[in-house]
């Protein structure tokens, strides 16, 4: 298993991949947090319904990897080292329940997603092309919903503007680690080797055109090539609580299924 892992780990479409699973399977774990704790019904189970998606997709290009690598999907999921995760710092980072944060991450997330799956189903693998599409309908629905809130929030009362403020400035920093560079076992230096540079700005392009409309701004601009975090495995301590916790049954039961 360890060879076809530095396979894997050593393939640039592998890892355009496998970042994006990682992000969906960190993001779909803390999300789930809020299960029966949203501030209307609706929110509750839409957030709910969107966490249960974004699990799925995990699983979904994890099966593409273990099938093209024969690794057990599950054993990507929960039994890699903590710096072989390439998932972003964004969807690590702790909301504290506080809602405004968990629709900020959520919505910043969204809006990169779609554009990334568009991105590796031009790539010349039909296995991949009909999952990616799969995938890409399911977050067009999560971006409706999430512009919808932001749209309304923001022409609500000077809390919830003052709140979404916030929780922009909040996680900004986290929101632009997005694009790092996942070079640390490439170790390539090439900036558009993912095509870093138009994801960036179609995304700019997507947030800011909701963000036109709305009393909201914000000013996030491109990590430089050298700035390392969880793209490149170096991840902050509350990541290793978050591994710890959703790897509890799987250490306790190594032949459990998700």
């Amino acid at each position: 298993m360890t060879n076809a892992m530095d396979m894997m780990l050593n393939d640039l479409e592998a890892l355009l991949v496998l970042k994006l699973a990682d992000d969906k399977l960190f993001l779909g774990h803390i999300q789930s947090d809020w299960t029966g704790l949203g501030p209307i019904l609706e929110e509750d189970i839409a957030s709910s319904s969107m966490a249960q998606d974004d699990l799925s997709h995990a699983l979904v290009l994890y099966e593409y990897l273990g099938s093209r690598f024969s690794i057990d999907p599950d054993v990507l999921a929960y039994e890699r080292l903590p710096s072989q995760y390439l998932c972003c710092d964004l969807v690590t980072v702790p909301d504290d329940f506080d809602w405004a944060k968990a629709l900020i991450r959520r919505w910043f997330f969204a809006h990169y997603a779609a554009p990334v799956l568009d991105q590796l189903a031009l790539f010349n693998d039909s296995d991949l092309v009909e999952r990616c599409r799969r995938l890409r309908a399911e977050e067009s629905l999560h971006i409706s919903y999430l512009n919808d809130w932001m749209q309304r929030l923001s022409s609500g009362s000077k809390e919830a503007i003052v709140r979404l403020q916030n929780a922009i400035d909040f996680m900004s920093d986290d929101a632009r680690m997005l694009f790092e560079l996942p070079g640390m076992i490439l170790n390539v230096d090439r900036p558009s080797f993912d095509g870093r540079e138009e994801l960036f700005n179609e995304w700019s392009s997507s947030t800011h055109e909701i963000l036109s409309t709305t009393n909201l701004k914000t000013n996030i601009t491109l990590p430089t090539t050298t700035v390392k975090g969880g793209r490149n495995g170096v991840h902050a301590d509350h990541f290793i609580a978050q591994l710890t916790e959703m790897n509890e049954v799987r250490c306790k039961d190594p032949g459990a299924a998700w």
